[in-house]
């Protein structure tokens, strides 16, 4: 896009509500609420009684939310998926990635890492579901 549109007044992000990750089935969903609750340390949230079965978590702080909702009819990139830096992901910024780095080796959670491409190094996972997550710490 050559040309930026400056119609109506600037959008003041405040930050992030969460994050919506479709699961296949309920299968799979007790596969990533393990992932989500015992890799990346999140706790489960109550959840309203909504159409769809899922899950919410959230961590200690309650800043970072993670929605999982069992469907069939939503893109899923599979459980066969590689990591992918450049296709669809999140980042999250984290304390300490040398913590989350341990806690991987610790689980036997394969990972992945990029160094010097940006100001963190970048650690990469992925879910049972093939969703690729990115962390980084502050610099």
């Amino acid at each position: 896009m050559d040309t930026v549109r400056n119609s109506g007044p600037t959008i003041a992000f405040l930050g992030s509500i969460h994050e919506g990750i479709p699961v296949r089935n309920e299968d799979s969903l007790r596969d990533c609420v393990r992932f989500y609750t015992e890799v990346l340390g999140l706790k489960s949230l109550p959840r309203p009684n909504l159409p769809a079965p899922g899950a919410w978590l959230g961590d200690a702080d309650n800043t970072v939310q993670f929605h999982l909702i069992v469907t069939e009819n939503d893109y899923m990139p599979g459980p066969d998926a590689a990591v992918s830096a450049t296709g669809r992901h999140t980042a999250w910024m984290v304390r300490d990635l040398n913590a989350l780095r341990e806690r991987l080796r610790a689980l036997g959670v394969p990972y992945e890492e990029r160094v010097g491409l940006v100001a963190s190094d970048q650690v990469f996972v992925k879910d049972p579901e093939g969703h690729t997550w990115e962390f980084q710490e502050p610099t």
